[in-house]
């Protein structure tokens, strides 16, 4: 099927796929059946905005497709923590659940619900949330218009006839909507997601791909691409025809890597939700950002505006928040330009903070941030060398003042930032940006006096977790534990290991009891350390680890409500 614009209903037009690949992958063909299951389900439901939040690619489309077809709009929250929905619950009339239930629909049902020839191009097909400038988020509705614009312009550039397309990137957002989910239906090709995040995964559907004589496409982000790991066996399977990349600049050295695992093309997408795509390039063969087609461009005195199709006002110039220096062919990104926060009645060039910092030999990069505290000091989140982390209170704190010292002859004294964390690499979403959750998690510490102070995981495979943590100095459990030699309790250990285990896995049950629990040696307060989380049949196994040695590990049984086990 060649490309069909979303408002004449390219799945409804779909072609019969004739390759054999696992149900995790989704074929346009299944998909009205599938369809017409949530139109029968949504005839019973007032209201016209449904906040729609589902993690498998095809129970994603068939919500999102009957929300369209039955005239309504989909609000997209940006993940499904219980905080993000609950701070959304009132820009929906409702929740749509995981399923629509046992409506399954026979044939003479399915004839009735009669879907349109075509929808209107100037409706809102979803309403989107983006961090904005400040990390806050800021809502933002597009039009199936707005859609089908750059949908076509992806087509024209790089159209799919003969792929199939692999995304490690959430369909929640802007980026993985159009390139993971839109295109290859509008392309009428198989495509898949879900847990295409992880390393292993990701190599294991390139080679189904290949197996069912498909050239895969990945749709990717910085965060992914600079984590490809040496040891699996890329070079054994089929290359994939090209990855793309979004969310933020890939740094050189990544693009290269990533080009020399999977063998083929890294192409960066520059742009927003906002404005939708704005440039590409291959920075492999050259740095230069070109227009995408049907972008204008105009850039004078460092600034980007331009004017889009895909923007809410076509006719209109927007300015970009982001400094640019023209080159022969295009252009080159500089940085942000709206990064300057008042501190005490000083104002601040988060930029410059960064760039300070950057130049330490020990830094690898810096993000300074705006926690919106009572004191109004800001936050720096630094991601160093292997061997300038610190390991312990005393490490950690001359590490500050010396950073510190970096910033004095630049700043005021109230403008140094006050609270620090430090991190192995930059902690990202799902479109390799560090946006406000992520913000909020690493500073949650400083008002939540119980919990470790998380500084970043890895998910190597998904039923295991290795998470990064430190034990916070103002910890309400090191207080009359051993006054002269302060530890963390045992007990506490076994509880922070549940506690994230359910935040990494989901909701895994009640409590049973804990096995082959040994404590070989204490935690102390400013210790880093690891905590390992394997998921198991009956709960999970743990272990805690610092450069000291082995601190705990033990099994947790776990039993799901209503008596079943976990797989």
């Amino acid at each position: 099927m060649t490309f069909v614009p979303l408002t004449r209903l390219p799945w409804r037009r779909a072609n019969k796929n004739h390759r054999s690949l696992p149900h995790h992958w989704v074929d346009p063909i299944s998909l009205p059946r599938r369809i017409d299951a949530w139109r029968h389900w949504l005839d019973d439901q007032p209201g016209g905005r449904w906040l729609l939040c589902q993690r498998h690619p095809e129970d994603f489309c068939a919500a999102l497709i009957a929300l369209w077809e039955s005239g309504r709009i989909a609000v997209l929250p940006a993940d499904d923590r219980p905080e993000t929905l609950s701070r959304l619950a009132a820009e929906a009339d409702g929740t749509l659940p995981d399923t629509p239930g046992d409506h399954s629909v026979s044939q003479h049902e399915a004839a009735a619900l009669a879907y349109p020839e075509a929808l209107a191009p100037a409706s809102t097909a979803v309403v989107l949330y983006t961090s904005g400038s400040t990390g806050d988020p800021v809502r933002l509705a597009k039009r199936f218009d707005q859609l089908d614009a750059e949908l076509a312009a992806h087509a024209d550039l790089w159209p799919l006839t003969g792929s199939c397309v692999i995304s490690q990137v959430s369909h929640q957002h802007i980026y993985g909507l159009l390139t993971g989910v839109l295109h290859p239906l509008c392309a009428g090709i198989l495509f898949c997601g879900d847990e295409s995040r992880y390393p292993e995964v990701l190599a294991a559907r390139i080679q189904e791909a290949g197996d069912a004589g498909l050239a895969p496409v990945v749709v990717s982000s910085p965060a992914q691409l600079s984590r490809l790991p040496e040891h699996l066996p890329w070079g054994e399977s089929p290359h994939p025809t090209r990855v793309f990349s979004s969310g933020a600049p890939l740094a050189a050295e990544h693009a290269q890597h990533a080009e020399r695992l999977l063998r083929t093309t890294v192409i960066e997408i520059y742009g927003s939700t906002e404005t939708g795509g704005i440039a590409h390039r291959r920075q492999t063969q050259d740095i230069s950002w070109q227009a995408l087609p049907g972008v204008q461009l105009s850039l004078s005195n460092e600034h980007l505006t331009l004017r889009s199709p895909f923007l809410e006002d076509p006719g209109s110039w927007w300015q970009q928040p982001d400094r640019v220096a023209p080159t022969t062919d295009g252009f080159e990104l500089l940085g942000r330009v709206d990064r300057v926060v008042k501190i005490a009645g000083k104002r601040v060039s988060l930029d410059r903070v960064e760039r300070t910092l950057a130049d330490m030999p020990e830094v690898h990069e810096a993000r300074c941030v705006d926690l919106d505290r009572a004191d109004g000091r800001l936050g720096v989140v630094v991601a160093l060398q292997d061997e300038a982390v610190p390991h312990q209170h005393d490490t950690r704190y001359a590490l500050i003042q010396r950073l510190r010292a970096r910033l004095s002859p630049h700043l005021e004294r109230v403008a140094i930032p006050r609270y620090w964390r430090f991190v192995d690499a930059l902690p990202s979403n799902a479109q390799g940006k560090l946006d406000r959750s992520l913000i909020n998690r690493l500073f949650a510490d400083l008002d939540d006096t119980k919990a470790p102070r998380w500084l970043g995981e890895r998910h190597p495979d998904p039923s295991s977790c290795l998470l990064t943590l430190e034990v916070p100095e103002r910890l309400i459990f090191l207080e009359g534990h051993f006054e002269e030699y302060p530890l963390v309790p045992g007990v506490v250990m076994v509880q922070w290991a549940i506690e994230l285990a359910g935040e990494s896995f989901g909701e895994l049950g009640e409590f049973q009891g804990v096995e082959r629990l040994k404590f070989q040696r204490v935690l102390r307060p400013g210790v880093r350390f690891t905590l390992r989380l394997t998921r198991r049949n009956d709960g999970i196994a743990f272990a805690i680890d610092s450069h000291e040695g082995r601190h705990c590990a033990g099994q947790v049984r776990l039993q799901a409500q209503g008596g079943g086990r976990h797989g």
